[in-house]
C-alpha cells in the first residue's frame, strides 16, 4: 500500500540541514578516510529485457552511485561503487580497498534484485566476526524493509543490520549517530552495536533494525518511523563525486587497485543518469512516486544542473544524459528556468553546453503539450528526448489528458524541434490485442504510435507494485500467481516484463501478445520504412531504434519463452491475499511517524519495549 505522508514544514529536513549534516562528519575525515566502504547496486541478469537491455550496461544506477558520493563526501574516502551486473562474480567477503577488508557495506536494491541483495549479505556474514556493517537500501528497503529478517527458528539467519527507508540523508543521519559511540580504533559495527543497545538509534526516522533485547535466531524489529526528505537538492553532492567511485568492469571476485580514471568514464559510462526533479502532480492508482515523494515538488536550481552537466562533461567528455524526473513539465516555471540557464551556459571553451550535451528526461504527454512552445528553448539547452508515460491512448486504464489528436501533434512538434518522443505503454486487463474499428488495441495503439513519430517504445504489463494504491486489492483478487508447478514465483518477475495476473484469458497468451506488441513496433518492414524521408531532422535516430529495438525482441524471446511455456504447461496456484508485510514482530519507535495509514499495522506488531538506559 502506499506510504504515508508528512504535512506542512514536517515534510522536510531543516533548509541546510543535508550540508550541516555532511560537515558534521566531515571533521572525522582524517579518521574516516581509513574506513573501506562498499556501495553495491544489486542487479539479477534475468531482468535484462527490453526497454533496457544493451542500454543498461553502459549506465551506472543512480542511487548506488549518489550514495557513494555521499558517504566519500561526508568523510569516507575509501569508497568504492560497484555495479553487478558490471561485476558478476563480486562477492563482499572477498572485497579490500588498499589491502583491508570493507568495514562498512550499503546494498542498494530494487524488488526485482532482491535474491541478489540477500545472497550479497549472506555472503558478508561468511566473514564470522570481521564482517562489516552491513546497511540496506533501496527501493526494496523502501517498501518492504522487514523482509531483510527471517522468521524465528531460520537455520542459519542472516540479516542487514539496519534498513534504510528513506534518502541518503537517513544514511548520513544514522552514521553521525554511529560515530558519536565509537570508541578510538573501534569497528563502525561495533560503535553501530553500542549504540543500538543504547537506544541511540531511535532518533533516526527512516530506518529499520533489530530489537536490542532480541537476536536473529528470535528476531523482534524496531521500526522508527516515516523519513524526512531533502527539500533542496542542490544540498547533495556533485555527480562528479560519484562518477569518480566506479568500479572497472571484471569478472573477479574482489575489487580493482583503482576505481575507473577520469579518462575512462566516459567510455565506461555513456550515458549518466542526473538527478534533476522529483515529484509529480499525478495520483495514478499503479505508482507509488507520488506517496513517496509526500506529494512535494523538489529540483535542483537552474544554475546547479547547468554546473552538474558542464562539470561532468568537463570533467570526463560525456556528453549524454538522462534525468531522473517523475514528470518533468509537473511546473512550467521550473521547465523554463532549467531550460534557460543550460542554454545560455558556456562551456570553458566558450562553446554553449547545449551544442555539446544531450540529455532527455520523463514527462507526461498533457503538460508537455501544455508547454509546448517551450521546446525550441528546451532544444537549445540540449534536450534530445522525452519519455512519456501514455499507458493507454483511449484513457481505458488511466486518464492523464493523453488524446491520438493531441499525441500526433505534439509529436510533429518534437520532431521539429529534433526531440525524440519516446512512448511508454502499459498493457491492461481486458485490453485486446487487436481491435477492430477502435484505437484500443494493444497492437493498434503502438502502429498508431510508429506513425504518429515515435522514436521507440516501452511496453509493460500492469502488475501489482509494492507501494500503491491497488497493491492489496490486486492481490485479494486471489488473481495474482504465487507459483507455477512446484516453483515459486521470484521477485525478479515483479518487473512488468512477466504476467502474474490471471484475467480473462490465459497468461501464456498474454505473455506472447505482450512480446507481439514489441514485434509490431520493431520488425524488418519497419525498419525499411525508417529510412524514409519525410523531412523528419530524427530518421537517422528512427533507424538506429530499430536496429536494436529489433534485436531487442529477439534477445527478449529468447529470455521469455521459457516463462511462456511454464505458463502454459505447470498448474498455477494463486495468493489468497497480500503477502505479509513483516513474518517477524515489529515495534514502532515511540514519538515516531508511522510509514503505514492509519489503522494499517504491520502483520506481526508487537510493543516495543526500549532498554531502561534510553527510556
Amino acid at each position: 500500500m502506499e506510504l504515508t505522508m508528512r504535512t506542512g514544514n514536517d515534510v522536510f529536513v531543516p533548509a541546510g540541514g543535508y550540508r550541516s549534516l555532511e560537515a558534521t562528519l566531515a571533521q572525522h575525515r582524517d579518521d574516516l578516510a581509513e574506513l573501506p566502504v562498499v556501495v553495491l547496486s544489486c542487479f539479477d541478469t534475468s531482468t535484462r529485457l527490453l526497454p533496457f537491455v544493451f542500454y543498461d550496461h553502459q549506465i551506472f544506477p543512480a542511487g548506488a552511485r549518489a550514495i557513494a558520493g555521499a558517504v566519500a563526501k561526508a568523510g569516507f574516502t575509501r569508497t568504492r561503487a560497484v555495479f553487478e551486473l558490471w561485476n558478476k562474480n563480486f562477492r563482499p567477503s572477498q572485497a579490500k580497498i588498499d589491502g583491508k577488508p570493507v568495514q562498512m557495506l550499503l546494498v542498494s536494491s530494487m524488488q526485482i534484485h532482491s535474491a541478489r541483495a540477500f545472497a550479497a549479505i549472506n555472503d558478508a556474514w561468511t566473514m564470522g566476526d570481521d564482517r562489516p556493517l552491513i546497511i540496506a537500501g533501496g527501493p526494496k528497503a523502501v517498501y518492504e524493509p522487514y523482509h531483510y529478517w527471517k522468521p524465528a527458528g531460520a537455520d542459519h539467519p542472516t540479516a542487514p543490520d539496519a534498513v534504510v527507508t528513506g534518502e541518503v540523508y537517513v544514511l548520513l543521519d544514522l552514521l553521525n549517530v554511529v560515530l558519536q559511540h565509537r570508541g578510538r580504533n573501534e569497528s563502525l559495527r561495533t560503535a553501530f552495536e553500542r549504540a543500538r543497545r543504547e537506544g541511540a538509534l531511535k532518533s533516526v526516522p527512516g530506518l529499520v533494525y533489530l530489537d536490542p533485547q532480541a537476536t536473529l535466531h528470535e528476531p523482534k524489529l524496531v521500526d522508527t518511523g516515516l523519513q524526512r526528505l531533502v527539500q533542496h537538492l542542490d544540498e547533495m553532492p556533485d555527480e562528479v563525486v560519484g562518477l569518480r567511485l566506479m568500479e572497472p568492469p571484471h569478472r573477479r571476485q574482489g575489487l580493482s587497485p583503482a576505481p575507473i580514471p577520469d579518462n575512462q568514464v566516459g567510455k565506461r559510462t555513456r550515458f549518466v543518469s542526473v538527478l534533476l526533479t522529483q515529484g509529480c502532480k499525478f495520483n495514478c492508482s499503479y505508482c507509488p512516486i507520488p506517496a513517496m515523494n509526500q506529494r512535494s515538488w523538489r529540483f535542483r536550481s537552474p544554475e546547479g544542473i547547468a554546473r552538474q552537466l558542464r562539470s561532468v562533461h568537463e570533467a570526463f567528455g560525456t556528453r549524454y544524459f538522462f534525468g531522473t524526473d517523475d514528470n518533468f513539465f509537473n511546473r512550467r516555471e521550473t521547465a523554463e528556468a532549467i531550460f534557460s540557464a543550460l542554454a545560455k551556459t558556456r562551456l570553458a571553451d566558450g562553446e554553449r553546453l547545449g551544442r555539446k550535451v544531450r540529455w532527455a528526461t520523463e514527462a507526461t504527454q498533457f503538460d508537455t503539450y501544455k508547454n509546448r512552445d517551450l521546446l525550441p528553448l528546451a532544444r537549445a539547452g540540449g534536450l534530445t528526448g522525452i519519455w512519456f508515460g501514455i499507458e493507454d491512448l483511449t484513457a481505458e486504464l488511466v486518464n492523464k489528458g493523453q488524446k491520438p489528436e493531441v499525441t500526433i501533434e505534439l509529436f510533429r512538434e518534437l520532431h521539429a524541434n529534433s526531440i525524440m518522443p519516446m512512448a511508454m505503454m502499459m498493457y491492461h486487463e481486458g485490453q485486446p490485442f487487436h481491435s477492430r474499428d477502435s484505437l484500443y488495441g494493444l497492437r493498434n495503439q503502438v502502429a498508431f504510435l510508429r506513425r504518429a513519430g515515435a522514436i521507440s517504445v516501452q511496453l509493460t504489463v500492469h502488475t501489482p507494485a509494492v507501494g500503491t494504491r491497488e497493491y492489496e486489492n490486486t492481490y485479494r483478487s486471489g488473481k495474482v500467481l504465487e507459483s507455477l508447478g512446484d516453483r515459486a514465483l521470484p521477485d525478479s518477475a515483479f518487473d512488468g516484463n512477466h504476467v502474474i495476473v490471471a484475467g480473462r484469458e490465459p497468461m501464456w497468451t498474454r505473455q506472447l501478445k505482450l512480446l507481439l506488441g514489441y514485434a509490431t513496433f520493431y520488425n524488418p518492414l519497419n525498419f525499411v520504412r525508417a529510412f524514409r524521408r519525410d523531412g523528419s531532422p530524427l530518421r537517422d535516430k528512427r533507424v538506429v531504434y530499430q536496429v536494436f529495438g529489433s534485436i531487442g525482441v529477439l534477445w527478449t524471446a529468447a529470455s521469455v519463452v521459457p516463462y511462456l511455456l511454464r505458463l502454459m504447461l505447470h498448474r498455477p496456484r494463486f495468493h489468497a491475499g497480500p503477502p505479509l508485510q513483516s513474518s517477524v514482530p515489529v515495534g514502532k519507535s515511540a514519538g515516531s511517524f508511522s510509514r503505514l495509514p492509519v489503522g494499517v499495522e504491520p502483520d506481526v506488531l508487537v510493543p516495543l519495549e526500549l532498554p531502561k538506559k534510553a527510556a
